[in-house]
């Protein structure tokens, strides 16, 4: 994003640029040292502290009165400047944690208490690197902002692609910090299409949205896709040449042979640990492609004893539950001559010897594992009779009726126990049928 928007903003005269919806101030830091001064706005508290300091302005944040018993131990660090600006962004990463239940909320805000000077001292420092200049910086709403920028001026903007999604975002530094906030209604769709169309009305401008608008076709100079799973960002602009950014995955080759069709599993099974790329291409081969992958921590590789892949396994740490695993992904090869290879795969996930992996990868206990089916049936016949069905819900998904949550312990049986079941269970063959996940 940045790369384009700098590009784009090749060919605007050097002068004032104007910056509404100033956010994380990505625009302003993609055109630093280009010889443009930088006039920005927004109405957050987190952004106001920063556009604040940039240009010489005292924050006026302050701790609320409500939150000193909690919190007291933040004041000395809120000093309308640097300081201000590094607690605020600390704060985003531990301040929806604070007043709630659960070990998992308290160890998070114990740990930030008590590194809390070095974690700080950090921040500042690397703030204090910062190259972005501001010319000025104002609270004020965009669509009024808007009308006083001279029509000749280049615009560069990113509005609030969700209705009160900063709002949302920034919820725990307002439940905790006050400050003179601007009184402004929220932007709806249909204001956030409004805005658009003021910010085009000019010779010079940049935008984008998380909304493909036909009325901009003729504009659009860049669609990108962070990662798979990332909504597509459409970029428009008066003049720019087109782009398209796509996530890229590596790839690296798994020499280890597979199970195929016509070929007898045998044991005992063993557990081999996948590099990412390994991983990677095991994925692409196997998986359901309507399936969009994920970055996993732990990847893991379930072998017969002639050495033969049977399938694979991803863990990464639940980020709730801090003695749980999460079940990222798990797929059998195929074709093969078992149908209900994958109920293996599952079975090796939650052994003891997965357990002890986890473990050392994750520096935690590990007690249990959870996991996530989309389905367009109301089980995961995968998962059924080895993981318990938790929660059922419509699908967030394209493709699929039905999001399903299960869990289950973790460590309760080995590998070799794990081949024994579903031997008797699920391991019939079946030459005829062609198998897979």
């Amino acid at each position: 994003m940045r790369a384009i928007v700098r590009e784009a903003a090749g060919s605007w005269p050097r002068g004032p640029v104007y910056v509404p919806c100033c956010g994380n101030f990505t625009i302003e830091r993609s055109l630093a040292g280009m010889g443009f001064a930088l006039h920005s706005s927004d109405v957050s508290i987190y952004t106001t502290a920063i556009g604040r300091w940039l240009t010489g302005q005292l924050a006026g944040i302050r701790l609320r009165e409500e939150s000193v018993g909690q919190l007291g131990w933040l004041a000395d660090s809120l000093d309308d400047g640097i300081g201000t600006v590094a607690t605020l962004m600390l704060g985003t990463r531990f301040l929806a944690s604070v007043g709630r239940e659960g070990l998992w909320h308290e160890r998070v805000v114990r740990s930030y208490r008590d590194q809390w000077k070095a974690k700080h001292a950090e921040t500042v420092e690397r703030l204090s690197r910062a190259d972005v200049a501001l010319a000025s910086y104002e609270v004020e709403d965009v669509r009024t902002w808007l009308q006083r920028v001279p029509r000749g001026a280049p615009v560069c903007s990113f509005p609030p692609f969700y209705g009160s999604g900063y709002e949302k975002l920034y919820e725990p530094l307002n439940a905790h910090f006050t400050w003179d906030a601007p009184e402004y209604e929220p932007l709806s769709d249909a204001d956030v299409v409004d805005v658009l169309g003021a910010i085009t009305d000019r010779p010079y401008w940049l935008t984008a949205s998380n909304h493909d608008v036909p009325e901009l076709h003729q504009y659009l100079r860049g669609v990108i896709k962070a990662t798979p799973r990332a909504a597509p960002f459409y970029v428009y602009a008066s003049e720019a040449p087109t782009r398209i950014v796509a996530p890229r995955q590596p790839i690296e080759p798994v020499k280890a042979p597979r199970l195929r069709r016509g070929e007898e599993l045998a044991g005992p099974l063993s557990l081999a640990l996948l590099k990412s790329g390994q991983f990677n291409a095991l994925r692409s081969r196997y998986l359901n492609p309507r399936i969009a992958p994920g970055a996993a921590n732990l990847a893991v590789a379930l072998k017969d004893g002639t050495g033969r892949i049977l399938g694979v396994f991803a863990m990464s740490p639940s980020s709730y539950t801090p003695d749980e695993a999460y079940l990222l992904s798990d797929f059998a090869v195929a074709p093969t001559d078992y149908p209900r290879l994958s109920k293996l795969i599952v079975l090796a996930a939650t052994s003891s010897e997965a357990q002890l992996l986890c473990q050392r990868a994750f520096s935690r206990r590990i007690r249990a594992v959870s996991t996530t089916a989309f389905s367009n049936n109301a089980v995961s016949m995968k998962y059924r009779g080895l993981l318990r069905l938790t929660k059922r819900g419509p699908s967030n998904e394209d493709g699929w009726k039905f999001q399903l949550q299960y869990q289950g312990p973790m460590g309760e049986h080995t590998l070799a126990q794990a081949l024994e079941t579903w031997a008797k269970r699920w391991g019939a063959r079946a030459t005829t049928t062609q198998t897979g996940v």
